[in-house]
C-alpha cells in the first residue's frame, strides 16, 4: 500500500517550483537556498526514518482494531468525512501536546526551525514525532475505523496542510472561520510572543476557536523558534533539542523538577535555575536570519549531489516495501549520510569535506545492491562509477579553489 503522501511528492515539488517563479516575478525573498535545502533534507530524513517508525503506530492501531474495536465502521463517503473530522480533532490534540510537553516538543520543533515561510517548510518534519503522536489516534481504532481506511484518511489531513505554508495567499474571507488557512498558519509558525502556541489546527480552525487557542494574524510574523537552531544539518536539527534537554535534566537536582523539565512546557525551569524562559519580543526590521557564506561553485556541487539524493530517496520510498532488510537499512543510512554531509558542506565543516569522498565511493555498491537481480545492474554500477569520478574531480577542484583563496587571503593580511 503506497502512502498518498509519497504519491504526492511530485506535486509538492511542482508547486514549490511555481512558488519560486512567483517569487522571481514579484522580486520577493521568501526562499533562501540553504534554508530550503535543509527543509527538504529534514523531510527526506523524516520519510526515510518513517518507514521504520510508522511500524510502531500502525501495528498498535491494527492490534487495537483487531482486539478492542467496539464497531466495524463501513467505508462510505459519509464515514470517510466523519473519519476526516475525527482524525483532524485527534491531530489538534497531538499537535497541541507536541507544543505543550517539552519531551514531545523535541519531535515537533524541527517543523518550526525555518526562519523563512514557504512551501518547502511544509516538508520540514521531525523524524521522532511519530513516537509521541501515534497514541492520540488509537481511540479511532477502538471506535472501529479499520487501519487502511485510517491511514488513507489521515494522509489527506496531512496533505491539506501543504498549501497553507505560503505568504503569497492572503486572507480568504468567510473560509477563515472554518478552515485552517495560510493566514492562520503563519501565526502558528511565528516566534512573536503573542503568536506562540496558537492555531494548532490541521484542516479545521474550529478546534482552536472552540478550545481558546485561536489568534488572528495581525502584524507580519517573524518566523522560527525562540532559540534559533543555527544549522543546515538535519541530524542536529532533529537531535539538538534532546541534547539540551538531557543537559537540563542532568543538572536539575530534584526528581520532581526533572519530571517537570520533561513533561512541563518547553522553557520551564526551576526557580533556582532562573525560572521559566521569557520569550523576548522580536522585530522583523532588526532580526538577522542565520546565514553562512558559500561560493556559487560549492552551491552548484551541493545541488548536483542533492538531485541524486532526491532521486534515490524517491526510488527508496516507492520500492522499499519490496527490498530486503539489509538493502533498506543500507539505503536509509546512505541517504542520511548524504543530507548530513550536504548540511556540513554548506557550513564549511571540515568533517564534511573528509566524509564526502567515502560517501561517494560507496555509491556504486549501493546502486548495484538496489539493482541486484535486475537487467540494469551493470548500467547502475557503471553510472555510479561515472558519478563518483565526476564528483571526485569536482570536489578536488573546489578544494584547490578554497586553498588558493586561503593563500591569497594570507598574502594580503598585514604582517
Amino acid at each position: 500500500m503506497l502512502n498518498p503522501i509519497v504519491l504526492s511528492i511530485p506535486i509538492y515539488f511542482l508547486l514549490i517550483g511555481i512558488e519560486l517563479l512567483v517569487e522571481r516575478w514579484q522580486r520577493t525573498e521568501h526562499y533562501h537556498f540553504h534554508d530550503a535545502l535543509t527543509n527538504i533534507s529534514c523531510g527526506l530524513t523524516q520519510q526515510v526514518t518513517g518507514v521504520f517508525m510508522k511500524i510502531i503506530g500502525v501495528t498498535a492501531y491494527a492490534f487495537l482494531y483487531q482486539h478492542a474495536a467496539l464497531l466495524h465502521v463501513p467505508r462510505t463517503w459519509a464515514t470517510g468525512l466523519l473519519l476526516f473530522v475525527l482524525v483532524d480533532f485527534c491531530y489538534y490534540w497531538a499537535h497541541r501536546m507536541s507544543h505543550e510537553i517539552n519531551l514531545f516538543w523535541g519531535g515537533h520543533v524541527v517543523h518550526h526551525q525555518s526562519e523563512d515561510y514557504n512551501l518547502s517548510v511544509a516538508l520540514r518534519q521531525g523524524s521522532w514525532q511519530e513516537l509521541f503522536t501515534f497514541a492520540f489516534y488509537l481511540p479511532l481504532a477502538v471506535i472501529g475505523f479499520e487501519p487502511t481506511f485510517f491511514v488513507y484518511v489521515s494522509a489527506f489531513v496531512t496533505l491539506y496542510q501543504f498549501w497553507i505554508h505560503t505568504e503569497f495567499i492572503g486572507r480568504l474571507g468567510p473560509l477563515e472561520w472554518v478552515l485552517n488557512t495560510p493566514s492562520h498558519h503563519r501565526v502558528h509558525h511565528a516566534r512573536n510572543p503573542k503568536y506562540i502556541d496558537r492555531n494548532y489546527a490541521g484542516a479545521l480552525i474550529i478546534w482552536d476557536r472552540l478550545f481558546n487557542t485561536f489568534q488572528a494574524e495581525e502584524e507580519r510574523p517573524v518566523y522560527g523558534v525562540t532559540t534559533p537552531v543555527n544549522t543546515w544539518n538535519p541530524l542536529w536539527a532533529n537531535l539538538g533539542h534532546y541534547t539540551q534537554l538531557w543537559q537540563q535534566v542532568r543538572y536539575t537536582p530534584r526528581f520532581d523538577d526533572k519530571l517537570r523539565t520533561l513533561f512541563g512546557r518547553p522553557g520551564w525551569r526551576p526557580v533556582h535555575a532562573g525560572g521559566s524562559y521569557v520569550v523576548p519580543e522580536v522585530a522583523m526590521d532588526t532580526y538577522q536570519k542565520y546565514a553562512t557564506p558559500t561560493t556559487p561553485a560549492l552551491n552548484w556541487y551541493v545541488l548536483a549531489q542533492y538531485v541524486l539524493l532526491l532521486g534515490l530517496g524517491a526510488l527508496f520510498m516507492f520500492t522499499q516495501a519490496h527490498m530486503p532488510l539489509f538493502a533498506r537499512v543500507a539505503t536509509a543510512v546512505w541517504l542520511g549520510w548524504g543530507v548530513m554531509n550536504v548540511g556540513g558542506l554548506l557550513e564549511a565543516r571540515s568533517w564534511a569535506t573528509w566524509l564526502e569522498l567515502p560517501r561517494l565511493l560507496l555509491l556504486p555498491g549501493l546502486l548495484a545492491l538496489l539493482a541486484l537481480n535486475s537487467t540494469v545492474l551493470v548500467v547502475a554500477a557503471a553510472g555510479g562509477v561515472g558519478w563518483v569520478l565526476g564528483s571526485g574531480m569536482w570536489l578536488w577542484w573546489l578544494r584547490q579553489k578554497a586553498s588558493a583563496a586561503s593563500s591569497a587571503a594570507l598574502a594580503q593580511a598585514p604582517q
